[in-house]
Formats: structure tokens, C-alpha cells, sequence
């Protein structure tokens, strides 16, 4: 699977003449559905080359390279998107199966198109579980197509309700007994999960039965708490970590949708001009000013322009610089190319789905950009 340094680095490439294929295409789980998708594929390249922004030439032998990939290789992507790059100028070839499926798209440009790379990632953030009851805890570490058991624990013995007697005192002995160990064991969970988090800020999904998850959220210090994304209940007998992940999973998706949503609220609640700017002409000159500490982006929308090499500047319509043709050439995607001038600031882009803007900007400092709208 993709990690931040692949999109990273295939992000850094870049061909003297608008020479990169980039595709995205979604493989269908029926083997049936497999026959069309080399067809699929250069019908959404034709489309790519007639796109506004676009002035690269389909080169053939890119072509047939990512006809033959999906040919020989689509059987191992089942249910994924295969992310191919191709340029036969500087001899690339690659192929990435996404963890998940996201909408078909082609793209011809000067560098590999990489915005529903950085968006993939974003969703599907590297995260932990943790597998509670009173006598037993799980740490498991979930990134990429692997799962780890960061540690492990096994509490001491309560004994059963069952045999606390007739008389109500002892009763009360033993139930104070069990809280008294879920207690501690508890703590002594926190005390892991503090460990092995080791200062960085992953999400955290808890399972186990549905008291006991309730029990174990709240005795967790705010710095965990703060890093909970929700939780599951399930039968730890019959949990097994593919199933801790099946479950986690969808945990994990609504965290990162209600943290866009939450975002998006948050953008048009600040001082526009000031703290943010939410129109695309501000976004531009904000980025190109390196003022831009996060970049919000619509999800699909792509917007064709122009930029320029020599001076940096970017525009949605021509004629945005004086330093001559050559200098300033079209882009496919406006979108993309403020996206990778936030990275290369060490900023960070974040996609968000039914955006009410074009482009959003959260600023380092006020560029004396405005915001329409």
C-alpha cells in the first residue's frame, strides 16, 4: 500500500514537456467486470487530452504500458484503485493499489497528478486499537495492510458473582473486589496505551462489551481521550485483529468525516482576510506568498489554469505574469499545483467532501489577501 514518503516522493518528479499519465481507475470485485477496464482506461485518458489545461500528447507507449499493467495485474486489486504513473521521457512506471475505491480520473501534465493520493492517505490514517474488558487488554497497531500487536495484557483474577454466598456483606466484599481490579487494570491499560503512543497524536478506536468500554473511556486522561475516535462492542472471545479491523474500520471513516465537517465550520467561523480566506484568488496569492498554513480543497472539483516557473505565479486565466510564454503554461488542475506548493512549505492539505467554497486557506500570517464570499 502507499505511505506519505511514495506520494511524496513520485510528488517531487517532474518531465520537461507535459509527459506524465496519471490514472486512477477502480477494479471491480467480479473478475467478470475485468474485461472492459484496459478500454475504460484509454477512454479516460482520451478525455484527459482534451481537458481544458491540458497540452500534453498521449504518448502511445505509455499507453499500452498502463493497458498491459491493468491487463496482467488486475486480479490483485480486487475492490481497490489502481493508482498508475507513466512517462516514458524519464522511464516511469508505477502502480499503487489504493485502500480504497475513489472516482476513475486520468490527467496529462508536467508531474504525476497526486491530489487523490494525499486524500487516500488523510482517510485512512494509521491509527490504534485498544480491546478492553476487566481482566484482559489488546494494543494493536493498524497502518497500511498490516496489523501489529504493540502489547498485551492479562489482569488479575476476579472472581464470579456467583459464589459471593447468601449473605448481602459478602457480596459487597467481592463486588468492591472486582472494581478495585478493573480499576487497576485499567490503569495499568492507560499506563500501555500512554507508552506505546510514544507522542504522537494517532487516532484510537476502543472495543470490548459496551459497559465496560463506557467504564474504560472515562477514566482516560484528556491527552488519550482527546485521541479517541470511537468505539465498538464485541465479544473479545471471538475477536481476532482482521476482525478488530473490520470493526475499527468504519469507526475510523466516521472520525475523519465529522473531523472534515468540523474543519469546514471552523474555516468560516474565523476572520476572513485575517485568519483565513475562502475564495480562489486568495488562496493563490496566499500560497504564493507561502502564507498558507492548511489548505482545505473540494473533493472531484479540478480546476484548469495557469502557472508560471519563473516567477510563481498561478492564475484561472492567462496572461497572469510578464515572463513570456514559455514561462507560463497551462495546468490541469490549479488545485493540485497550490496543493504541492503548501507541501513543499511544509504546510498541509486537507480534501473535504460538499465543500461550500472553491479553495480554503488557513494562515500563518495575513498576506494581505481578502475573501470574497
Amino acid at each position: 500500500m502507499i505511505t506519505t514518503s511514495d506520494a511524496d516522493g513520485i510528488r517531487a518528479l517532474r518531465c520537461a514537456t507535459p509527459g506524465v499519465l496519471s490514472v486512477y481507475l477502480p477494479i471491480p470485485v467480479d473478475l467478470a467486470d475485468h474485461r472492459g477496464l484496459a478500454t475504460r482506461a484509454r477512454e479516460l485518458v482520451k478525455a484527459a487530452a482534451g481537458r481544458a489545461g491540458s497540452t500534453g500528447n498521449v504518448n502511445e507507449a505509455d499507453l499500452a504500458a498502463i493497458t498491459q499493467a491493468i491487463q496482467h495485474d488486475s486480479h490483485d486489486w480486487l475492490g481497490h484503485t489502481i493508482a498508475i504513473f507513466a512517462c516514458a521521457e524519464t522511464g516511469l512506471l508505477v502502480t499503487w493499489p489504493l485502500p480504497r475505491q475513489i472516482s476513475e480520473r486520468a490527467v496529462i501534465s508536467a508531474r504525476p497528478y497526486t491530489r487523490p493520493l494525499y486524500a487516500v492517505l488523510q482517510r485512512n490514517p494509521a491509527y490504534h486499537a485498544a480491546i478492553i474488558d476487566t481482566r484482559h487488554a489488546w494494543i494493536l497497531a493498524v497502518a497500511d495492510d498490516r496489523i501489529d500487536t504493540l502489547a498485551e495484557r492479562t489482569g488479575d483474577g476476579v472472581p464470579s458473582p456467583r459464589f459471593s454466598g447468601w449473605y448481602g456483606l459478602e457480596a459487597y466484599r467481592i463486588q468492591q473486589r472486582i472494581t478495585h481490579l478493573a480499576r487497576q487494570h485499567f490503569k495499568d491499560t492507560i499506563a500501555v496505551l500512554e507508552h506505546t503512543a510514544d507522542g504522537q497524536r494517532r487516532p484510537l478506536v476502543i472495543g470490548g462489551h459496551e459497559t465496560e468500554v463506557r467504564q474504560f473511556i472515562t477514566t482516560l486522561p484528556r491527552p488519550i481521550a482527546q485521541n479517541v475516535a470511537g468505539s465498538f462492542h464485541a465479544d473479545l472471545r471471538t475477536l481476532t485483529p482482521a476482525r478488530v479491523r473490520e470493526l475499527a474500520d468504519p469507526v475510523i471513516a466516521r472520525w475523519v468525516e465529522t473531523s472534515e465537517s468540523r474543519l469546514v465550520d471552523d474555516v468560516l467561523s474565523l476572520p476572513h482576510g485575517i485568519s483565513v480566506t475562502t475564495d480562489l484568488s486568495g488562496c493563490v496569492a496566499a500560497v504564493r506568498s507561502h502564507a498558507v498554513a492548511q489548505l482545505i480543497i473540494p473533493d472531484e472539483q479540478m480546476v484548469p489554469g495557469f502557472a508560471c516557473d519563473d516567477c510563481g505565479a498561478m492564475t484561472a486565466d492567462a496572461g497572469g505574469c510578464d515572463c513570456g510564454d514559455q514561462a507560463c503554461h497551462p495546468v490541469p488542475d490549479l488545485l493540485d499545483e497550490m496543493a504541492s506548493r503548501v507541501l513543499d512549505d511544509a504546510g498541509q492539505v486537507t480534501s473535504v467532501r460538499n465543500a461550500p467554497f472553491p479553495a480554503a486557506a488557513r494562515l500563518r500570517f495575513s498576506a494581505g489577501v481578502g475573501a470574497m464570499g
